[in-house]
């Protein structure tokens, strides 16, 4: 059996298949139950893949219903169609749009796999809305409302889970790791290698994951020759003022890379970085998908100081790294420290 890697605090997931086994219980027998899988979302998102991989491991019946992102009516239409041979309908990742009409059309349980909340997304991290305002208040109440239509609500983290009983009441909230596809993400063998000391970040370039932290931190580090960034995402799209104005001369800009050729370009680096390093309150409640993924690869990675980073990771191995968040200072000081242990 797999020895549990030293830079977790504990295998979370044989924790995963313990708490969905205690989860569809209290429903029925795991082993009997029938499952209907609901996503309205990327079919390979990484929450989603996850959650299909749990249902495989431990050998639960379910048929997933891929209906790709947004195609709402046909989620519906196959709801109607096949629900009468189930006992559970698991609405994925992002299922908050539909939820309210998947509870028209049927009476069965409904697990329903948050993992966000919107009012905190929408107004705190994304900042599109005012938290005070009336649609504010709305979409609060509306995540209120999504968690008593449910019968079991998910997030990703203890500390997650925390937020949403005191932020929303929500009394029938659990929680599992997100983890990553281990068939695809592992260490490789890379033949071609850069000879300066890689630094590896992808990502949407949200404000929650600090974009803007990391472009700080490589223009500290740019009189630092031997030292790169490769950078990957919409980042110059979305920081095109704060990139004109730092005009990095140790960054590699890369728009977008396939899923699939994600492992090689990690494996490819020699530090990576999982954060997030925002100072949004949500980043300190949640595990970047990505830090998984690096940390499966076997690659040193630099994470986010916070509760729910160190609610499952161990700072004193070799591969995570805790930095200070939302200060580009420590973390292009933690990147040479790692650096030079190497």
């Amino acid at each position: 059996m797999p020895k549990t890697p030293s830079y977790l605090k504990f295998d979370y997931e044989k924790f995963n298949k313990k708490n969905l086994m205690k989860i569809l219980s209290k429903f029925k027998d795991p082993k009997k139950i029938k499952i209907l899988y609901i996503s309205t979302y990327f079919p390979n998102y990484t929450r989603s893949e996850t959650i299909l991989n749990l249902f495989d491991k431990l050998k639960i019946k379910y048929k997933p219903l891929l209906v790709g992102k947004s195609n709402y009516l046909k989620a519906i239409y196959n709801l109607i169609k096949h629900q009468k041979n189930y006992d559970l309908v698991f609405v994925a990742f992002r299922g908050h749009e539909i939820l309210p009409f998947i509870k028209l059309f049927t009476r069965k349980p409904i697990i329903f796999d948050a993992f966000i909340s919107v009012y905190d997304t929408l107004c705190f991290d994304r900042k599109k809305i005012k938290p005070n305002s009336l649609f504010g208040r709305l979409l609060k109440r509306y995540d209120k409302y999504l968690c008593k239509r449910s019968d079991i609500v998910l997030v990703d983290t203890k500390t997650h889970s925390e937020y949403f009983k005191k932020e929303f009441n929500c009394k029938n909230i659990d929680y599992l790791y997100v983890g990553c596809n281990k068939k695809l993400f592992m260490p490789l063998k890379i033949k071609e290698k850069s000879k300066k000391f890689t630094v590896f970040w992808y990502g949407s370039s949200n404000p929650l994951q600090g974009a803007k932290v990391i472009l700080k931190t490589a223009k500290k580090l740019e009189s630092k020759k031997n030292v790169i960034f490769k950078l990957v995402g919409p980042l110059r799209k979305k920081y095109p003022k704060l990139i004109k104005k730092l005009n990095l001369k140790n960054v590699e800009f890369i728009d977008y890379i396939g899923y699939k050729s994600l492992p090689n370009e990690i494996n490819k680096s020699d530090l990576c970085l999982g954060g997030h390093f925002s100072k949004i309150n949500k980043a300190k409640r949640v595990i970047a998908g990505k830090t998984f993924q690096f940390l499966t690869c076997n690659k040193p990675t630099i994470v986010g100081d916070c509760k729910s980073n160190r609610e499952l990771f161990d700072e004193n191995t070799k591969n995570v790294y805790f930095v200070k968040m939302n200060n580009s200072n420590y973390l292009a000081k933690k990147i040479l420290e790692v650096k030079n242990e190497k």
